[in-house]
């Protein structure tokens, strides 16, 4: 069987066979055949054959088209010209369709553009010679058409594989073709009517490059009073709609003050799209011509944002056109104008926005006058965006989804009145909302109370939190006083929880607050007991009440804490809903409060606040699951990170190692115990500081002798931990010297090579943060250590290329902290030793680093590949310049030219010059665009550095 028909019959496989083995062995077999030589011409002979299938020609279109985005450069010379002369053949054989088939054959006519320059194609640009070309042929019209609308699309998308700077050329070309593209639009609108919507998409995409041309000419253009009367039409609506808004987007190109430049054709777009405002009042139900309308509303008013807030009569038949889309009952219409009114608020309030009036006082003036004209608007949308988050009546028969578009509305609204308190103020926003609770009747009958708007009210109370001064005293105090009266439904008990939450603040302000938090706190424990939500947002709450009125806790700690042991022992913790996480939120709240107490009963209500945690810790066995461990171990972090007092925690700590000494020693094996536990003392050691002295050399010594044996990463974090505190500490150099030995020596004989890495990220990760931190608190310790420093930096070379994000970026981090400390001011007395490891090592670590730029890391860590190589040029300067020379040789100029490589060489040169970074920066993006513009590229210049094969030898290159 020829390749022909086993192409054939793999596609019939892939769309018709039954067996999904079947189906996935075609698949496949046809992802290699695109990616072979025989995929060029078999696809176009399938193409120019008309025997050939709608799923024969589509994949043949679709194989050529992704061949010369990712192959171009694998023809021969003479060959694209000829493969341009069959796609314009197979364009007008495909004129009439189908159209998934001629989209493939514009998609790869617009590749082809790209990547052949300009005098390719007679001298005179693909449009010109499209227009030459096709541009007289009625049948080829709609290929033309799509083609023109494809072209600029695909000019700024990434697929081709082009140069950057080929690239770059052909946007050039496209923007000096912009009349070109015109004119050639003109002629098939005139040619007839019927292409009148392809026009306009083509229209729409050429208007983002036609910055170029005068507003006054573009006003004036037959193609743009074309797309303004196609508005009216119902036909050609949603192109027109497109073209429109492009024409919009063109008005505001540039700064601000072009709006000036273009008013001549602001002046005839505005009124031509108002005039749609009639329209949008009688088409509620017409779906597409409300969205497009409202679409163009909002574009206008973004755009025009700055017009508008001068307050003109003009501007406020917009604002009044977009309050009538705001009010629109379908969320997903009214949501359009959110942006607008956000972007309006920051205009009317910046008062940058009024320094050209001269004084300050004049500017203020002014800011009020508008300020005053744009208020009713907004005390219009409070009313208009808060009715929709009220839950609806169906929402317990939500399906799958439903209820998460709600939360995202209601995140949405909460945001767009955030908004309106910049224009109205907190205050007057908040009695705009808590008016109508003042008139809330409940019945004796909870199950005939509509709570819903009531709880809505809340929501949107709860949202603006932040803007309501601290100081408010006539509105709140009457919201905090109806919570607790509320009927118990799980719904409103979870709003009025986290509004109680939110408003912590204020509570912790209030002159009178110890009148509403008895009533309050009652209400929050209560929640407890009622639901899991309202049990989450109960703990949530109770944390924010406890950290702003922790000083007027401090006498109700004995009863908090009560509540506390009740929810951690006993058969009282059944009645509790919290899951984990709300437990933790208590603990937290209550940490704060602790340290707000008296010294006096401080280390007291510590341990109450401990035992209960540590307690079942301490009679836990072997059997305790890891789950009942970590739970315990995590609310005892909890503790330790947010209680504020030092000694009285390191006191705690002394008295509780031994039970944590016997949780390392009985889970030393489990690794989620181990994480949680050196969590827990990793906050230990941060809170405690130096009181927690004398603990340390029990702690290290454990986590010391159980690497040995378990290798777990967290030891070397909590270690990491201990040097940011005590690195500097001449009386702990002696144990923490022998400790990074032992543990930078283990972890070096478990990652020899990059496959070791990428097995163990992890611990990668924190052993180079480990070393990271010697760098910076005791490079003494660190740096003359030569048994452990030098293979140490063999270590790191090896693993630059793993693409665990956090292990790469640690690496790297530890990298440039070795290079910054020579340049450093106090680095002097580690030159020597710094040079000695790193000038051997260079050629290797050069080599790396540009594997590294080239394409063995992803792009998103070029900013960190970048800073070590021009931290290490700066440190040693034309060495530098030449070891990456060496290493740019390996790459074949087939690949890379030699006038790539020279720029590329001339930026590492100047870097070691001293040149800024953001001067030789461009350069060394460049040639990372330039390697990556095709995987198959990518992987040749991979293979040409070898970056992997470097061995942890010092003398690697």
């Amino acid at each position: 069987m020829g390749l022909r028909e086993t192409l054939q019959e793999a596609l019939q496989a892939l769309y018709h066979h039954p067996d999904p083995e079947v189906h996935s062995n075609a698949n496949r077999w046809l992802d290699d055949f695109q990616h072979g030589m025989d995929a060029w011409g078999l696809s176009d002979s399938l193409l120019h054959d008309p025997s050939s299938s709608l799923e024969v020609s589509y994949f043949c279109a679709q194989t050529l088209r992704t061949k010369i985005e990712r192959d171009f450069e694998d023809l021969p010379s003479g060959a694209p010209a000829s493969l341009r002369s069959s796609l314009m053949n197979l364009l007008v054989k495909f004129n009439q369709g189908p159209p998934l088939v001629r989209t493939q054959l514009c998609l790869a006519m617009a590749a082809l553009a790209i990547h052949m320059p300009s005098e390719e194609w007679g001298g005179v640009g693909v449009v010109k010679w499209l227009g030459l070309e096709l541009g007289s042929n009625p049948n080829a019209a709609l290929s033309l058409l799509e083609l023109l609308a494809v072209l600029p699309q695909e000019a700024y998308g990434t697929k081709v594989t082009a140069r950057p700077e080929r690239r770059r050329q052909f946007q050039k070309e496209l923007a000096m073709s912009v009349q070109d593209a015109f004119a050639l639009l003109g002629s098939c609108l005139r040619s007839s009517d019927g292409l009148r919507e392809q026009v306009l998409e083509a229209l729409a995409a050429w208007l983002r490059l036609s910055n170029g041309i005068p507003a006054n000419v573009l006003a004036l253009h037959p193609l743009v009073q074309t797309a303004l009367s196609s508005l009216q039409s119902e036909q050609n609506f949603v192109a027109a709609v497109d073209a429109v808004s492009e024409l919009i987007r063109y008005t505001i190109t540039g700064c601000p003050e072009d709006v000036a430049v273009h008013m001549p054709l602001v002046q005839i777009l505005v009124p031509c799209v108002m005039g749609l405002r009639p329209r949008f009042a009688v088409a509620l139900k017409d779906d597409e011509t409300v969205k497009g309308i409202a679409y163009l509303f909002a574009e206008m008013g973004e755009a025009y944002v700055g017009l508008i807030a001068s307050g003109t009569n003009e501007a406020i038949m917009i604002v009044e056109a977009l309050v009538e889309v705001t009010s629109h009952p379908d969320y997903p219409i009214s949501s359009m104008t959110f942006n607008f009114w956000h972007r309006l608020s920051r205009a009317l309030t910046k008062r940058e926005n009024y320094s050209a009036f001269g004084s300050e006082a004049a500017g203020e003036a002014e800011r009020e006058r508008r300020l005053a004209i744009f208020r009713p608007y907004y005390r219009l949308l409070v009313s208009l965006v808060s009715s929709h988050v009220a839950y609806p009546p169906d929402f317990k028969s939500w399906r799958r989804g439903e209820d998460a578009d709600f939360r995202e509305t209601r995140a949405d609204v909460a945001h767009m009145l955030i908004d309106v308190t910049v224009v109205l103020g907190g205050q007057e926003t908040l009695g705009l909302l808590a008016e109508p609770l003042t008139k809330v009747s409940i019945p004796a009958d909870k199950n005939e109370w509509n709570w819903r708007p009531t709880e809505a009210l809340l929501y949107c109370i709860r949202a603006i939190a932040k803007t309501v001064s601290l100081w408010e005293s006539t509105l709140m105090p009457t919201v905090m006083t109806l919570l607790p009266q509320l009927p118990t439904i799980p719904e409103v008990l979870y709003t009025s929880c986290l509004t109680v939450g939110a408003f912590a603040d204020w509570l912790g302000a209030f002159q009178s607050s110890k009148t509403l938090l008895p009533t309050l706190l009652e209400m929050l424990i209560g929640a407890l007991c009622v639901g899991e939500s309202p049990a989450a947002a109960a703990a949530l709450a109770l944390k924010h009440v406890c950290d702003a009125c922790r000083t007027q806790l401090t006498g109700s700690i004995e009863s908090l804490l009560a509540v506390f042991r009740q929810v951690m022992s006993g058969e009282d913790k059944k009645k509790f809903l919290l899951d984990s996480e709300g437990e933790l939120q208590l603990v937290e709240g209550l940490s704060m409060v602790v340290s707000a107490l008296p010294p006096e009963q401080l280390f007291q209500a510590l341990q109450h606040l401990c035992y209960p945690v540590i307690t079942p810790l301490q009679v836990s066995g072997t059997d305790t699951t890891s789950s009942q461990y970590t739970i315990l171990i995590d609310k005892l972090a909890n503790i330790y990170r947010y209680v504020t007092q030092p000694e009285p925690l390191a006191m705690m700590f002394s008295g509780m190692w031994p039970i944590l000494e016997t949780v390392f020693s009985q889970k030393a094996a489990d690794v989620r115990t181990m994480e949680r536990l050196c969590r827990a003392c990793k906050y230990a050691v941060r809170s405690c500081g130096k009181a927690m002295l004398s603990s340390m050399g029990p702690m290290l010594g454990k986590i010391q002798h159980l690497f040995q044996e378990h290798n777990h990463p967290c030891f070397l974090y909590l270690a990491s931990e201990a040097i940011k505190v005590f690195g500097a500490d001449p009386n702990c150099a002696v144990y923490l010297s022998n400790l990074i030995s032992v543990l930078f020596m283990k972890t070096l004989s478990l990652l020899k090579s990059i496959k070791d890495f990428t097995e163990m990220p992890d611990l990668a990760d924190d052993c180079f943060l480990l070393g990271s931190r010697c760098i910076r608190y005791c490079p003494h310790l660190l740096v003359p250590m030569e048994a452990v420093f030098g293979p140490l930096l063999d270590c790191a070379i090896t693993g630059i290329t793993i693409q665990h994000r956090e292990a790469c970026r640690s690496i790297l981090t530890f990298l440039k902290d070795v290079i910054e400390l020579c340049i450093s001011p106090g680095g002097k007395p580690f030159q020597l030793y710094i040079d000695n490891a790193l000038l051997p090592r260079g050629p290797a670590l050069t080599r790396v680093l540009i594997a590294a730029l080239a394409g063995a890391l992803p792009t998103s860590r070029l900013d960190e590949v970048i800073s070590v190589i021009l931290s290490l040029a700066r440190l040693y300067g034309q060495k530098v310049a030449s070891w990456a020379q060496d290493a740019a040789t390996l790459v074949p100029s087939s690949i890379v030219t030699d006038n790539e490589k020279a720029s590329f060489l001339q930026a590492v040169s100047l870097a070691g010059s001293g040149a800024e970074q953001s001067t030789v920066t461009p350069s060394l993006e460049e040639i990372s665009d330039v390697c990556r513009r095709s995987k198959k590229v990518q992987e040749a210049v991979q293979l040409a550095l070898r970056p992997s094969e470097l061995t942890l030898s010092p003398l690697a290159c």
